[in-house]
């Protein structure tokens, strides 16, 4: 047996014990930081923000003028469309003679309501050759970088946001009456693409030729009809609102973390006893009852910022009953209330139905996932495929060692 499960349960026991004694600790922080959202002065908080801007080491979003407002959900339509779009996908294998990748998207199209229906499929995308596994510079062709990993995640995402677009472009002219959601997994910041070494030209061409193109595609849409878009994470590790708390409880008028607070270790800075160890659902978690959604924040992402113009992150984060989600929008869905409503109200209804999950995302999930036996049976069937062209399939050593048990 390769792990020692005995030492292993007196390392989890250790952490357990750990965790209990910070739950005090992390209780009374949330209180106060719940009494710096109450207590929150939004021309303050600007003055601030241009003050400290440079010298803050934490990026706060933008903060709505009641952050510690709690929003009821109003009544959802009886007849209404959700879509749910999610991907997944087989990475480049580098131990096999071929360069390639494979991309599945699932779509769930739910309607509800007098003609309930649904529409499931998934679309399999094989990517080989050079020209398909990698993001060449226009402005230099030598200069490349291979599409895996990260890089591969952000085109993931790209696949499954241009998924979406086409399936509301194909609602017939019936069902295009109706309010429509669409919905995709995860965060609509490109975060993979925040990576140490990504050069601009690989950010452009998936944001600028790809991601944005899509979303700014679904906007021409939502002005002839009632679409709205949106991300849902579930379970947000975000600690962008505890970032803006620590501007809130920063006792010094100009932030300058490195001036007064460069010689402190974690937990002795003066913003540590409001944000220490919290994420925003923990704050958010003792104040939203079921169904209620914060007001609306803007993402603080630099890439954000700079790239996505008129589709700028905003979010909110809901009490689905279950957990407390993140709920992201493009900014011209959360400039327009009743847009805003009604994601709120349907992304709430669509959790009552999936029993604390999107009903459509969990769908369009079972149909992108790729199983072990799926993935077994890709590399088997391009064995077959290569070898009936006449061409020898090999794995690398290691990879065969690792099929094969010495002792």
């Amino acid at each position: 047996m390769a792990l020692d499960l005995s030492e292993t349960a007196l390392q989890l026991d250790s952490m357990a014990d750990g965790l209990k004694n910070s739950v005090n600790d992390s209780n009374i922080r949330s209180e106060s930081a719940s009494t710096l959202l109450e207590d929150f002065n939004a021309k303050d908080f600007e003055a601030r923000i241009n003050l400290s801007s440079k010298v803050f080491n934490w990026s706060a979003p933008s903060f709505p003028l009641r952050p510690a407002e709690s929003i009821t959900t109003l009544d959802n339509p009886v007849d209404y469309l959700a879509i749910g779009v999610d991907g997944s996908h087989i990475d480049i294998n580098r131990h096999i003679p071929v360069r390639c990748f494979l991309i599945n998207t699932g779509v769930a199209r739910l309607r509800y309501g007098e003609s309930p229906n649904a529409y499931l499929a998934s679309t399999p995308h094989l990517f080989s050759g050079l020209t398909d596994t990698a993001i060449f510079d226009k402005s230099n062709s030598i200069r490349s970088i291979p599409i895996q990993g990260s890089i591969l995640g952000a085109v993931r995402t790209v696949e499954e946001i241009k998924t979406l677009a086409t399936a509301l472009e194909e609602i017939d002219p019936v069902e295009s009456q109706l309010p429509v959601i669409g919905l995709v997994d995860g965060t609509l910041v490109m975060l993979d693409l925040l990576r140490t070494g990504i050069p601009d030209y690989v950010i452009r061409n998936i944001l600028d030729d790809g991601f944005l193109t899509a979303l700014n595609k679904i906007k021409q849409m939502a002005r002839n009809r009632k679409v709205v878009i949106a991300s849902y994470i579930s379970l947000p590790g975000s600690t962008e609102v505890m970032d803006g708390i620590r501007l809130l409880g920063c006792p010094y008028p100009k932030s300058d973390c490195l001036q007064h607070c460069g010689n402190r270790s974690s937990g002795e800075r003066p913003c540590d006893s409001y944000a220490l160890g919290l994420l925003d659902r923990d704050v958010f978690g003792k104040r939203l009852s079921g169904g209620q959604r914060t007001e609306i924040f803007g993402s603080s992402s630099e890439l954000v910022k700079s790239y996505y113009e008129d589709n700028e992150v905003r979010f909110f984060y809901v009490n689905t009953g279950d957990e407390i989600a993140r709920v992201e929008m493009p900014k011209w869905v959360a400039e327009d209330e009743s847009s805003v409503s009604l994601v709120h109200s349907l992304v709430a209804d669509q959790c009552r139905l999936g029993s604390g999950y999107p009903a459509c995302l969990m769908e369009a999930h079972e149909q992108a996932v790729i199983s072990t036996s799926d993935r077994s049976y890709f590399l088997n069937l391009l064995e077959e495929v290569l070898e009936g062209q006449n061409m020898r399939f090999y794995t690398s050593r290691k990879d065969h060692s690792k099929r094969i048990r010495w002792l």
